[in-house]
């Protein structure tokens, strides 16, 4: 054999044995757990990390030095379950077809007979109620098909029976509603309901942390608090706390001392779920994600959504505007910031992407991978528009004609914000970029970024699998 051949015979066997021994290397390396803890309710400025002083959360604002944020973080709905749905399943609300909490316009006479259209209705199992279709591959079961142990236990809010947490993708899991007496599902006999649920949701998380540490596992712990959604029901150590702290302050009511000690009591449960990673050194090997579920509700002094325009069940920015904090130690740089936007449904490829996981076949994600943002914060998103379908209709008023809440359609995109009102086919238009708070209408300024809007809007209703609204058999007006 020619030297020059044998050379080249040596280089291609090296060359395969470091292949194999590095693909081994890579195939047996653990993956990265994951840590994604949901707060309920809690609104962008709800935090003294995002700027309102009134609120203690030490746990959380370390968590926001420890790695990055986002300044325009959005939910998928102003409400509950169909922001929940749109995480849990990567999807915008038409696909994944959770689109209200409830059908409140039936039980509202007054209401429904003023609805011209009917909004399309919630996805229902038969046996189980409303819920997230089983045909939906969730989070929680794509990380299972790549090897992962899950978990969730708090509010799940997206099914029960045949479409709660068990048959959803998690290892184990219970839902949690409420906090002195709370409710599980499914119903257990031998758990003591009389504590916090958060306190019971964090001990339940750090148990099944510890098995899968144990057992060489990587993990995935959802963990959706019932904080900090009514009832109104603090810890009564931190009430007194705030009560003496800010108990002479006439812009405080009584409530929103009631809100600040629940945020406290959240603020202390996260900070025991990360000195737990930290006991267990798993802390560079675990990613944590801390985000809410939509804004804040409404209170007295709208303390915890000022200066934005707009609360829960408002696709105003302070009903869909939400914090979002991503750390992983030695992989995102620490008090760094991002300021494009970002939507729940991002959460779900974001989250398979950092852990170098597989994406479902054959499924659709609506949502962006924006790893490469948490690695580099200036990195911008491909996508070009935001869109959301808010399809809630409740409390007609008859004397001003006008509904609490109705069918909206609402795209965001080039920093315009627009607006369709279904009931009426009109629009309004808010220049995010000038106008972040949402004070002046500006559609008449602005046509062509109107029609432009008004385009990219009706592409994204045929992408989408949008339903048509129908005519309202009840309707009395002309």
């Amino acid at each position: 054999m020619k030297k020059d051949n044998l050379i080249w015979l040596v280089f291609i066997v090296f060359s395969l044995n470091s292949c194999a021994i590095l693909g081994q290397k890579i195939s047996n390396e653990k993956k990265p757990n994951v840590l994604f803890i949901l707060a309920d309710d809690l609104g962008i400025n709800a935090l003294n990390c995002y700027g309102n002083n009134l609120v203690e959360s030490p746990n959380i604002d370390k968590l926001f030095d420890e790695g990055i944020h986002f300044t325009n973080g959005y939910s998928n709905d102003p409400t509950c379950a169909p922001s929940r749905a749109s995480i849990m399943s990567g999807q915008y609300v038409p696909r994944h077809k959770v689109y209200r909490v409830a059908n409140r316009y039936k039980k509202q006479k007054g209401t429904l007979e003023h609805m011209k259209y009917l909004p399309p209705a919630n996805y229902k199992l038969r046996g189980s109620g409303g819920g997230l279709a089983l045909d939906k591959v969730t989070l929680g079961e794509a990380f299972q098909n790549n090897g992962y142990v899950t978990s969730a236990y708090g509010k799940w809010h997206l099914g029960k029976n045949a479409l709660g947490i068990p048959h959803q993708g998690f290892t184990e899991g219970l839902e949690v509603v409420g906090h002195y007496n709370f409710k599980i599902s499914p119903h257990q006999d031998d758990i003591d309901n009389s504590e916090y649920s958060a306190d019971f949701i964090t001990r339940k998380t750090k148990n099944f942390i510890a098995k899968a540490v144990k057992n060489h596992k990587p993990f995935f712990a959802y963990v959706p608090y019932y904080l900090v959604h009514k009832p109104l029901e603090p810890k009564p150590e931190y009430l007194k706390h705030f009560k003496e702290k800010y108990g002479k302050n006439k812009n405080i009511s009584e409530k929103e001392l009631k809100v600040l000690a629940m945020i406290k009591s959240l603020d202390e449960s996260v900070g025991q779920l990360l000195d737990y990673i930290k006991s267990l050194e798993i802390e560079d090997e675990t990613i944590i994600v801390f985000a809410s579920d939509n804004g804040h509700y409404k209170t007295d002094n709208l303390i915890f959504t000022k200066p934005y325009r707009g609360y829960k069940g408002k696709t105003y920015e302070g009903g869909i505007r939400v914090p979002y904090i991503f750390k992983w130690k030695n992989h995102i740089k620490p008090k760094t910031a991002s300021k494009e936007p970002i939507i729940h449904v991002d959460i779900y490829p974001t989250l398979l992407g950092l852990t170098g996981s597989k994406l479902p076949e054959n499924y659709i994600l609506d949502g962006e991978d924006i790893s490469n943002i948490l690695y580099h914060p200036n990195a911008k998103t491909k996508r070009d528009a935001l869109v959301w379908e808010y399809t809630n209709y409740a409390r007609y008023n008859k004397r001003k004609k006008t509904f609490a809440s109705q069918w909206v359609n609402v795209i965001q995109m080039d920093g315009f914000k627009l607006t369709e009102v279904i009931e009426d086919d009109s629009y309004y238009m808010f220049n995010l970029n000038k106008d972040p708070y949402e004070t002046e209408d500006i559609i008449s300024k602005y046509p062509i970024e109107a029609d432009k809007l008004k385009a990219r809007l009706e592409k994204w209703k045929k992408d989408t699998g949008y339903e048509a609204p129908k005519k309202n058999p009840d309707y009395i007006g002309k």
